[in-house]
């Protein structure tokens, strides 16, 4: 209960603010709705690839914290998470050689098409630092730092991200692709939060003996 509960309240919370995020930019018009449904399906695919190397941070490295083989834990996770944004460096890449060609394979306007273009754009550009974000998450996480990665994930996207989206889209005439690119940018934020926390090794200890 106590390490589960903050894991469970993490997931409820996010994709609560997930759905929030999207009816923010929904204020924008349908065309809005429609390109970025779009944009998510096709980076829906394209981040499996660190959304595995994240799950295998956690498996990976906390079966070495289990084992009690703490310097191991953190060689190993540098060089997961290190393969994990560059690998996201490739995917990005990928999806953005697809951006202007898959929303073609929608029987849709060509505003959307353009909007949800952009939308792909951005995503690609901003995948590698998700890869970072997504593998310090599971860092946090091997080692039983379930309150941690609470703060660090709900509570930044709600606190952030929400309240940066919502304030943009009620209060401003910024385009809906200005709004996506400032909320996504605003991730930088919490990147440098989890390098400092992943850095200074508050995730190094054995769950099984604490």
């Amino acid at each position: 209960m106590i390490k589960g509960t903050p894991l469970l309240l993490n997931e409820t919370m996010w994709a609560a603010a997930v759905a929030f995020l999207n009816q923010c930019y929904s204020v924008r018009g349908l065309d809005v709705v429609a390109g970025l449904n779009i944009a998510n399906t096709i980076n829906n695919v394209f981040m499996i690839v660190f959304m595995a190397l994240g799950n295998s941070v956690g498996i990976m490295v906390g079966q070495l914290l289990g084992a009690g083989r703490m310097r191991e834990a953190r060689e190993t996770d540098t060089r997961l998470i290190a393969f994990s944004v560059f690998a996201s460096v490739i995917t990005g890449l990928l999806m953005l050689v697809t951006a202007p060609l898959f929303p073609r394979l929608y029987n849709t306007t060509e505003s959307v098409r353009s909007l949800a273009m952009q939308f792909i754009v951005v995503q690609a550009v901003w995948m590698p630092n998700h890869a970072f974000l997504h593998a310090s998450y599971f860092t946090l996480r091997s080692g039983g730092k379930t309150l941690v990665t609470f703060l660090f994930d709900s509570v930044f996207i709600w606190t952030v991200s929400v309240t940066l989206a919502y304030t943009l889209s009620r209060f401003t005439d910024l385009s809906v692709i200005s709004i996506f690119m400032a909320v996504t940018a605003a991730d930088l934020i919490k990147s440098v939060v989890g390098f400092i926390l992943v850095k200074k090794g508050v995730w190094i200890q054995n769950i099984v003996e604490a």
